[in-house]
């Protein structure tokens, strides 16, 4: 899927997502690799509680400069964890987005986990 110039773009969903008590910890981990546009600088990961762009943040989202020539192939990652009180099947979403981007980029490949410890 393309990666919007100034949007983030839904990479990667894990769904089914249930805590067993309040209490519990869900330990998140995400990555992804992707093409980016002309002008990119800076990649941002994040991870959110639901399935789309604008659901919760869960934990920082800071951008990670680019390691090689916009329009090179890139991979990012990144890892939070949250204590979200009872969850019945939740989902999270990894996305990413480009800074200082002048063209759109390409997602390759992105991955999400998560592991509930009580």
């Amino acid at each position: 899927p393309s990666v919007s110039v100034t949007s983030p773009a839904a990479g990667a969903t894990v769904s089914g997502i249930t805590t067993p008590r309040p209490g519990c910890k869900v330990v998140l981990s995400g990555w992804a690799q992707f093409t980016t546009g002309g002008s990119t600088t800076a990649l941002t990961a994040r991870i959110r509680r639901g399935t789309t762009i604008t659901d919760p943040l869960v934990g920082e989202a800071n951008p990670q400069q680019v390691q090689a020539a916009a329009g090179s192939t890139e991979a990012i990652d990144i890892n939070t964890e949250e204590s979200p009180g009872e969850l019945a099947s939740a989902s999270y979403v990894l996305t990413v987005q480009q800074t200082g981007a002048a063209a759109d980029g390409t997602a390759l490949q992105a991955e999400i986990t998560a592991e509930v410890i009580s």
